[in-house]
């Protein structure tokens, strides 16, 4: 069996994006700003995107943190309340982490968000 993130998990369009940052709301760590919106989608419990900030350089670079980050959900979606949309956005620095650490900030912006 393949260890995937569905497609439907993934928040794929533009407009749904632009929806999670104009009206969602916001948490923060030193690395990365979740920001989430109730879903208007019944269908699938919870869904998830992610922005990396361009002054991480080397697309290598961006497409491994990105796989780390994606990872992380798929093993942990208990951590994200059913009923949400999520933006995660990396900050300059988070390339840098190594897995576990990237799962422990996660973890940390995901406890600052239920107790908001």
């Amino acid at each position: 069996m393949r260890a995937t993130l569905k497609r439907l998990e993934i928040v794929r369009y533009r407009r749904e994006v632009r929806a999670i940052i104009g009206s969602g709301q916001r948490v923060d760590t030193k690395f990365f700003s979740l920001k989430y919106l109730p879903s208007n989608n019944r269908l699938i419990p919870r869904r998830i995107a992610f922005h990396l900030n361009s002054k991480i350089r080397g697309a290598v670079i961006r497409n491994r943190l990105k796989r780390r980050l994606r990872e992380i959900f798929r093993q942990n979606k208990n951590w994200f309340p059913e009923g949400f949309d999520y933006l995660i956005q990396a900050r300059t620095g988070a390339e840098n982490l190594g897995f576990q650490q990237l799962k422990q900030e996660i973890e940390k912006l995901i406890g600052r968000f239920k107790n908001d």
